[in-house]
């Protein structure tokens, strides 16, 4: 019986009996084998595994104790990120797992048949402690007994919310800003841009990039003051119980955004289908291997969930009523929040790659047609975009503050601060991740406006300051800073 998935926080904490099978279940499926398909150690790996890692971590014995490198190759580093994937794959992934958790905690004397996961609902403004990590996860000990399961190596803060090191605080913003869910090249879409299957894709979506990776970011730190935990690396993510929550939110933060009828979901056959030849696949309750597309999670489909509440802490009115709801597709890529195509254009991009450490660094953007380039345009409005391409460095996870820094005037305003969740991951040359880096769109629509009215433009050039938070200086390279520029057809 399929459950509802509640808010954590309405529960009756702490301990909860929701919160209590699922604390139950954890601990059992970590007593499992790692090469057991319904194990916490697989499904974790799933998402992303470090083997070498994890064997000096203490999280398996030996590389040997994994399934051999066939299975592997098909079962293990699936985890979707920075592409129109993220979002389809992380609900089959969330399906897979709590149907697991649900079968077991379904057999154990007085285990309710409809358990669902819980999730966190870390942006509700009527709650005062929703950004608080929730107590549950952070005592050593629970009802059963010591040794809490939900502990996790955690090195960030305990209350979700701006740090020295990341001075940029979790919104709602990608819920509440029209924008496509597919974005056109060089901007920002919802769900992200055109991807196949990839581990780093290319554009990172705006749902992914604030709350997602700010809150992976914020729980698992960058070693500043303390070692960084597991949340800020996708391949040790998914072992941190608080994982699961957390994208349990933000699968209920899209499934808000579709009940919206101004929001056009993507349809169309390429993202529907998933990728090829390598497919999504997952462990049922039994162990078996099923495979799962993009089109099974939409409104009806076999993976569709259950949410008590879609409008708490998601920045979405209730849908209309009526027998086909909120939801409105679409069958082309890409689409805007009205429905019509966007299409964007390189607007400029500075010349050099540049390394930034714990000195700040400027560079130059070539404006291809000079200050009329970002200048309003008239009839549909057009939109401007700050472009980083090819961002690497050796670190899990990392931050970058990024200013527009216009030619004598002090203090240029911070546009963006950027967080790039899985860094390093996305910049290792093994494996499968290409070693390509990750790029970030981000919008200065207002900024590009006001500084072209202001004079604050050169004829040809527009400068661009990006530096790391203070006490933070491992190297972060950026291939190359552009500027996009994109108009509805």
């Amino acid at each position: 019986m399929a459950g509802v998935r509640k808010d954590l926080a309405t529960l009756a904490g702490p301990w909860s009996p929701e919160i209590l099978w699922y604390a139950r279940a954890v601990n059992t499926l970590k007593r499992r084998a790692p090469a057991d398909p319904t194990g916490w150690v697989y499904l974790a790996a799933i998402h992303g595994i470090d083997p070498a890692g994890w064997v000096g971590d203490g999280v398996i014995p030996s590389v040997a104790s994994l399934p051999p490198p066939a299975v592997r190759d098909v079962d293990f580093d699936q985890c979707q990120h920075a592409g129109w994937f993220f979002l389809p794959w992380h609900r089959g992934y969330l399906a897979a797992f709590e149907a697991i958790l649900a079968d077991w905690i379904a057999a154990q004397p007085g285990g309710p048949a409809d358990w669902a996961l819980p999730y966190w609902n870390y942006l509700d403004a009527a709650n005062p402690t929703a950004r608080d990590i929730p107590p549950e996860f952070l005592s050593a000990d629970w009802p059963d007994g010591p040794r809490n399961p939900l502990l996790a190596p955690r090195g960030g803060a305990q209350v979700l919310g701006p740090q020295p090191w990341l001075p940029q605080d979790i919104t709602l913003n990608a819920q509440t800003t029209p924008m496509p869910y597919t974005a056109a090249p060089g901007t920002v879409g919802y769900g992200g841009a055109i991807s196949g299957f990839s581990s780093s894709g290319d554009l990172t979506g705006a749902v992914e990039g604030n709350p997602h990776n700010l809150v992976h970011v914020m729980i698992g730190g960058l070693g500043v003051g303390a070692p960084p935990g597991w949340m800020s690396d996708p391949a040790y993510a998914a072992l941190d119980p608080i994982f699961w929550l957390h994208h349990c939110n933000i699968d209920r933060l899209w499934a808000a955004w579709m009940s919206d009828p101004a929001n056009v979901q993507e349809t169309g056959s390429p993202w529907r289908n998933g990728p090829f030849p390598r497919q999504f696949v997952m462990p049922d309750p039994a162990g078996a291997q099923v495979v799962f597309v993009p089109g099974d999670t939409l409104p009806g489909g076999p993976l569709e969930p259950v949410y008590d509440n879609l409008t708490a802490g998601t920045g979405i009115a209730p849908p209309p009523a009526g027998p086909t709801g909120g939801l409105v597709m679409a069958s082309a890529s890409p689409a805007g929040g009205g429905g019509g195509p966007v299409t964007s254009s390189l607007v400029g991009a500075n010349d050099q790659s540049l390394t930034v450490a714990a000195t700040p660094v400027e560079t130059q953007i070539a404006i291809d047609s000079g200050p009329a380039a970002l200048a309003a345009t008239p009839g549909a409005p057009a939109r401007y975009y700050l472009n980083l391409e090819g961002v690497r460095g050796d670190a899990a996870s990392g931050v970058l503050n990024v200013s527009i820094a216009p030619e004598n005037r002090d203090g240029p305003p911070i546009v963006e601060t950027v967080t790039l969740f899985g860094l390093a991951r996305a910049s290792s040359t093994e494996g499968r991740h290409a070693g390509n880096g990750l790029s970030v769109a981000i919008e200065i629509t207002d900024v590009a406006q006001a500084l072209e009215g202001m004079g604050a433009i050169t004829p040809s050039a527009l400068g661009v300051r990006i530096s790391q938070p203070e006490g933070v200086d491992t190297p972060i390279t950026v291939d190359r800073v552009s500027i996009y520029k994109s108009q509805p057809d």
